[in-house]
């Protein structure tokens, strides 16, 4: 298969035009930025950034969003994704990401030193991944510590990437910057 790539002016991917285009994210976690690109995955100049979101992270240094390059991973991959009416704390949607979970306390990757040099326990069973905040904008406040290790969106733009992003079909590179 021939792949014809085009730049723009100022040698950016026009994405659309590319047959190993895909969606990918960027997490800033300690800014609580968040950026949706469509392009080559991890590369931003040969990427068209599409969206941008303010997020509420896992609150650091206790029950942080973990970073994959302590796992020894480049990033995670958003492989799932459902519904999460019947959960308020999530709720409308949930977008799960290839983080290991176990079955009991600290819940999360092990081991996982961030935490004052001591395995962080993320206290909550369950996926990592990011969801809406079920119509309460105070859990994205600064005043809020965080979620136990998740990622936090409005609802509106959770419900964006649950209808655009098809994870089963195709994995999203999800790569996370401590910045």
């Amino acid at each position: 298969m021939m792949l014809l790539v085009k730049y723009s002016e100022d040698n950016v991917l026009t994405a659309e035009k590319s047959a190993s285009a895909l969606y990918w994210m960027l997490l800033e976690r300690k800014s609580n930025r968040e950026y949706l690109y469509y392009g080559i995955p991890g590369d931003t100049k040969r990427s068209d950034l599409k969206k941008t979101f303010v997020v509420k992270t896992g609150i650091l240094g206790e029950r942080p969003t973990p970073l994959p390059q302590l796992l020894g991973r480049e990033y995670w991959l958003i492989t799932k994704k459902y519904e999460t009416t019947d959960y308020p704390e999530t709720a409308p949607y949930f977008l799960e990401l290839d983080i290991p979970v176990t079955d009991e306390e600290p819940f999360g990757p092990k081991p996982y030193l961030e935490c004052g040099g001591e395995q962080c326990n993320w206290i909550l069973p369950g996926a990592f991944g990011l969801h809406g905040i079920n119509g309460d904008p105070s859990r994205l406040a600064d005043k809020n510590p965080g979620s136990s290790g998740c990622i936090r969106h409005k609802d509106e733009d959770i419900a964006y990437l649950y209808h655009l992003l098809g994870p089963e079909r195709h994995p999203v590179r999800y790569y996370i910057l401590d910045t």
